[in-house]
């Protein structure tokens, strides 16, 4: 295998080493001291070339490749039919160049131009609402590679360059798993500090090895934005993590950083617990995206006993609601579970509101309460009834919702002249207890009958009448 010196000879005399029709002309960057400019990996170094005004970061591997050279055309072959935007544009070259007399496979990615992560991130610091809509971009890049079956398998600010615009792009492709490599040996296990203490004993490619690090660096920026004084604190700018390293997950909630993100807001502490869970779990690859656990609040009931009332009467609220970080109800009652029940008693017409705030999205549903003053009926006038026929009494109330008609006064006076020379002699004596139910605190001491009646003929009829009986 070639070493090192013989990589950088081939590279300054590309116009005799290099084998890649479609490169054909291309030069290298120099540095000033007349060297190839390079990046030294454990397994590759890594050149710019310019082709046609193209930039080009040119691998190639200082170690056996081994089964790897499989493994990398692959990746090449997949990335290149899936055409995301977020992966610099990946081809594998067999017998790309040729060193100390061996041809050997490379591999050629366009050059992406960028900020590094934690520069845009360092340069916005003062703007929150930049870091929130970065934090926002990032999470719609690792939904777009769990959509394509695709994990990175070392997402870190190392492997992250963000655009003038914000957008996403990532670097270095070796740890990458698709469908066709999950399950075989791991090249990179990632950085700790973004990785799930048990990704460093699994050894296997998975496709759920970004789950943990997405976590890590989407909490960190929102972290971050919320709290820009984190950023010198924990020395940022000078280490290669975030705002987390490997010894906060031995014990979180006793961390330094968990004690300072808890309580800065509703989102911060949700994510926190999610993180608490994660590092719950015994293995990364039961893991699930945290996106799962931040899914749109729902309202799945939100119910009154009644929605027209009279004036002083209760009524009872029910509720029912999923996924949310905080539920509330208006007129005073503020937060409450997210299911239960409440007792109210509205004085006029009201409208509850129910809100549901989820992480990204707040739902609202209302009920529109109507009161009705209480009703006082005054009095009933009931014509004299003419006993020669039949009477019936009517009367119309007001059209009160759930209303019972209770009369505590109750005066009944009826007046009959008798004459004394009437041919009929028989009388019966007629009693007023009551009337019936409606009238159930009428008896004989409280506005009864207050005397009897003694009647020729009419007794039979008088009693009918007073007991609610139909004629014969």
């Amino acid at each position: 295998m070639a070493n090192k010196q013989d990589i950088l000879t081939a590279i300054k005399n590309l116009d005799l080493f290099l084998k890649v029709p479609a490169l054909k002309g291309a030069k290298a960057r120099i540095n000033k001291n007349g060297n190839p400019f390079v990046y030294v990996g454990g397994f590759n170094m890594v050149f710019q070339l310019t082709h046609k005004s193209k930039k080009w970061a040119f691998r190639v591997w200082h170690v056996p490749m081994g089964e790897n050279e499989e493994r990398y055309l692959k990746i090449s072959k997949y990335l290149t039919s899936k055409k995301l935007p977020y992966f610099a544009e990946f081809i594998y070259d067999e017998k790309g160049i040729l060193i100390n007399g061996e041809l050997v496979d490379t591999i050629r990615m366009e050059w992406l131009d960028g900020m590094l992560f934690k520069e845009f991130i360092e340069k916005n610091l003062s703007n929150s609402t930049v870091l929130v809509s970065l934090a926002d971009n990032f999470i719609r890049t690792c939904h777009d590679l769990r959509d394509n079956q695709i994990s990175h398998g070392d997402l870190q600010e190392g492997n992250i360059l963000v655009t003038e615009k914000g957008d996403i792009k990532l670097v270095d492709y070796d740890s990458i798993c698709i469908p066709e490599i999950e399950g075989q040996k791991e090249l990179v296990t990632g950085l700790k500090g973004y990785q799930h203490p048990s990704r460093f004993k699994n050894g296997k490619a998975s496709l759920k090895a970004d789950y943990f690090s997405e976590l890590i660096i989407y909490l960190s920026i929102l972290g971050i934005a919320e709290k820009p004084e984190l950023w010198d604190k924990y020395q940022v700018k000078d280490t290669q993590y975030l705002l987390f390293s490997e010894t906060d997950f031995e014990d979180l909630e006793n961390s330094k950083i968990y004690k300072d993100l808890s309580g800065l807001s509703l989102k911060i502490d949700k994510l926190l617990t999610i993180l608490i869970e994660y590092l719950k779990t015994t293995l990364y690859t039961e893991l699930k995206p945290f996106s799962l656990y931040l899914e749109s609040p729902v309202i799945t009931s939100f119910t009154s006993d009644q929605e027209v009332l009279i004036k002083g009467s209760e009524i009872s609220l029910s509720w029912e609601v999923e996924n949310a970080l905080k539920v509330s109800l208006n007129n005073g009652v503020n937060e409450v579970e997210h299911s239960g029940t409440i007792v109210l008693k509205p004085q006029d017409n009201f409208e509850y509101i129910l809100t549901a705030i989820g992480f990204n999205e707040t739902v609202v549903k209302k009920i529109e309460i109507k009161v009705f003053p209480t009703p006082i009926i005054k009095s009933i006038q009931i014509p004299i009834p003419l006993f020669e026929k039949t009477t019936n009494l009517d009367v119309n109330l007001p059209k009160y919702p759930n209303i019972e008609l209770g009369i505590n006064n109750f005066s009944n006076n009826l007046n009959v002249n008798f004459n004394n020379n009437n041919a009929y002699s028989s009388f019966e004596e007629i009693k007023f207890n009551k009337l019936d139910s409606n009238f159930s605190s009428l008896d004989e001491k409280n506005g009864g009958l207050k005397r009897i009646l003694q009647a020729f003929n009419y007794s039979k009829i008088l009693s009918k009448i007073s007991n609610n009986q139909p004629n014969e």
